[in-house]
């Protein structure tokens, strides 16, 4: 008896042992890819989303005024700070200034830019190269949002800095799909945040106008609280195991050595829907009928094209000029991505200019200026400049950078711009 007590106290010490090996071993890991990574140990709390931004009973949510927070992941890490209009800018005052040429822009996540530090955003990017026309360009970029819920904060708020252009940064890949309520819903599932918590244009046909369905607040509220709730301090050790340099370090090799896509646990004709001329059959990727998914991306690239018409006539009738561009995504510009996403799924062919084709011929035809941007990301890819995050797969600094450059071409080729001062 005595034998076996010694045998397991021996035993239970070894594991004790085995886990605290274990655990410092992972906290040098750890420590040593801060260090490399950012120069520092210090350890924020990853993602700011749930900490400053709130639900919104119209445009879904919004991020809150004089906020700081932190974003970080494998391949960048800084402060997020936001204004006093909520904005990820400097300080802006509705009266423009004497003198001012005034450009919004809004758009998603690319354009508010929360993946690269401050003032190396698009919008930061564009406002210094415009420097010398006497050009404020303010960022209303909020991450997530499609269509409808830009058009409706350019109603609610954009029209009250008296823009002389409105610009908008469309995310085809996103958008199309987030502009429907039905492809919503097969896509984020009972989701309350994404799913319930945003607005929705629908045409209604005999009175030839856009209709909102706003979002339910009520369940939108509910999933906020419960993603605050989440970081809780009971919850929070997981949290932080799951989300510390280390772990995403392996999850990243993981990936690589696979040679795999970081597909989502969604619907594949919706999350590469934009580029799809034909839909997959049903299986466990897909959740309806090809006929189906015809059915409503089409219905979807029609409400999208009214939402922009929509937009384009709010902004002329308050004396401002609009225009719009597609941001390039990684899968249209990245060949080895693509390759990688053909090898995952092998059974349909994607056509990654199909996007821009039909938003241009639809921009001509309505007459609003549209700006493609993929030819300059491609040449630049082909020259050897990387664009956008491996991991995160959002433009990095110099995909920011290009596309700023980029713009900056097409309104003064456009005559969207002042004379030089």
């Amino acid at each position: 008896m005595q034998g076996l007590k010694k045998k397991l106290k021996n035993m239970l010490i070894a594991l004790v042992l085995l886990l605290a090996g274990a655990g410092l071993g992972f906290l040098v890991i750890e420590f040593g890819l801060r260090l490399a990574l950012f120069g520092s140990l210090q350890w924020r709390q990853s993602g700011y989303l749930p900490f400053i931004r709130a639900p919104h009973p119209e445009l879904g949510w919004l991020t809150s005024p004089n906020q700081v927070a932190a974003e970080e992941d494998i391949e960048y890490q800084h402060l997020i700070t936001t204004n006093d209009r909520g904005l990820r800018d400097r300080e802006r005052s509705y009266e423009k200034p004497p003198d001012i040429f005034r450009i919004v822009v809004l758009g998603d996540s690319y354009i508010e830019a929360t993946h690269v530090p401050e003032g190396q955003g698009y919008t930061q990017a564009l406002e210094e190269l415009l420097a010398n026309r006497g050009v404020e360009v303010i960022n209303m970029g909020v991450g997530g949002y499609a269509t409808t819920a830009a058009w409706l904060y350019l109603q609610s708020e954009g029209l009250k800095y008296a823009p002389d252009l409105v610009l908008l940064g469309f995310f085809a890949e996103n958008d199309v799909h987030g502009n429907s309520p039905e492809l919503s819903r097969i896509f984020w599932g009972s989701d309350n945040v994404r799913y319930y918590g945003q607005p929705y244009a629908v045409w209604n046909e005999e009175a030839q106008t856009l209709e909102i369905i706003p979002p339910d607040f009520e369940r939108s509220y509910k999933g906020y609280q419960e993603r605050l709730d989440a970081y809780s301090p009971g919850l929070y050790q997981l949290d932080a195991l799951q989300k510390s340099l280390a772990s995403r370090l392996f999850q990243k090799m993981r990936y690589q050595m696979r040679a795999r896509v970081r597909t989502p646990g969604y619907d594949v004709n919706i999350h590469f829907g934009c580029y799809m001329r034909d839909f997959l059959h049903l299986s466990e990727h897909t959740k309806a009928s090809p006929e189906t998914y015809q059915r409503l991306w089409d219905d979807a690239w029609f409400v999208t094209e009214k939402l922009l018409v929509a937009m384009h006539k709010t902004a002329r009738a308050h004396d401002a000029k609009f225009a719009f561009f597609n941001a390039p995504s990684r899968i249209q510009f990245e060949a080895q991505y693509k390759e990688a996403v053909d090898r995952r799924f092998p059974c349909f062919e994607l056509d990654p200019d199909l996007p821009e084709r039909r938003i241009g011929a639809f921009a001509e035809k309505e007459g609003i200026p549209f700006l493609n941007m993929l030819p300059a990301f491609r040449q630049a890819v082909e020259s050897g400049h990387t664009l956008n995050y491996n991991h995160d797969s959002h433009w990095n600094a110099a995909g920011h950078r290009l596309a700023a450059t980029v713009t900056a071409a097409f309104l003064e080729e456009a005559g969207l711009l002042p004379a030089a001062q």
